[in-house]
């Protein structure tokens, strides 16, 4: 079944802390909804996926009051049956790998002070997707999630790299696609903020500067501050996605068409020697 009904777990994990037992809720949390996970990655154990996924916008144990009306809405939205239609669809046109695909509310409190909270977000590892959802996103919004990190799992499959191999380069590509395909599918009515930010020029000389230098750094956790940027550093905001999206966005105008399958079996190096940013090569 590649989409996993969570809501089962869901369920019982709000069951779970109404009787308490003897636990807190954060074991609980652990032990319900990322116990099950184990079986994805050897030796990556239960505490590693709740530390990584909260990062990306799994729900708190302490929010499991508000779990159980917020999986109704869902079920009532029919969120589980939109993401099985979708990823079929998804899989047929690209022709790409299976995926089981995990569905949890996302996060509604605030970490930190100023901190802005998305209606949704996701990741992807090869064999495992998770969406992290709010109750207030249509279904085009589900779809285009779903695209976006479907061509993730796509890129990931085409690479057969474990993440600690994977380069900077790859990372902006792997952004880069992702989000080019929610403009194919939906358009651009539903692509990221991010991706008119910055003018060509200025990100250019980011690029140029600080991005040349560093593309071969492996590991994706050290790739977070290029793709996301950080305030008083000289990467702003969102600049490696914006970066990236528009790599494959000009690569594709100046040498496409190309199916979505066939752009995301395009090797980093040559996307971005074909793209209107400068290349290595050229300085």
């Amino acid at each position: 079944m590649p989409v996993i009904l969570t809501q089962n777990w869901l369920n019982q994990f709000v069951q779970s802390c109404k009787e308490q037992r003897g636990k807190d809720v954060s074991s609980m949390h652990c032990e319900i909804i990322c116990g099950p996970l184990e079986k994805l990655v050897p030796k990556v154990n239960r505490e590693v996926w709740q530390y990584e996924l909260s990062r990306h916008g799994l729900f708190t144990p302490h929010e499991w009051k508000s779990v159980e009306t917020v999986v109704k809405k869902m079920e009532e939205q029919k969120v589980w049956e939109i993401v099985k239609q979708h990823y079929r669809f998804l899989r047929k046109r690209w022709n790409g790998p299976h995926v089981s695909i995990y569905i949890f509310p996302i996060r509604s409190v605030r970490l930190e002070l100023g901190e802005q909270l998305p209606s949704k977000n996701g990741v992807a590892y090869r064999g495992a997707l998770f969406l992290f959802l709010s109750t207030e996103l249509t279904t085009e919004e589900i779809k285009a999630l779903l695209t976006h990190e479907y061509n993730h799992v796509c890129r990931l499959d085409h690479l057969n790299l474990a993440p600690d191999k994977i380069t900077l380069k790859d990372s902006l590509i792997i952004e880069g696609l992702g989000e080019y395909a929610v403009k194919d599918l939906h358009g651009e009515k539903l692509v990221g903020p991010w991706v008119n930010l910055y003018s060509f020029t200025e990100a250019n000389e980011i690029w140029e500067k600080h991005f040349i230098p560093s593309l071969n750094i492996t590991g994706v956790n050290n790739h977070f501050i290029f793709l996301y940027g950080k305030s008083r550093s000289p990467l702003p905001k969102w600049i490696g996605y914006y970066i990236g999206y528009q790599m494959v966005h000009s690569y594709e105008e100046k040498h496409g068409p190309f199916s979505n399958e066939k752009l995301y079996s395009k090797s980093a190096e040559e996307i971005i020697a074909g793209s209107k940013f400068i290349s290595v090569t050229d300085i």
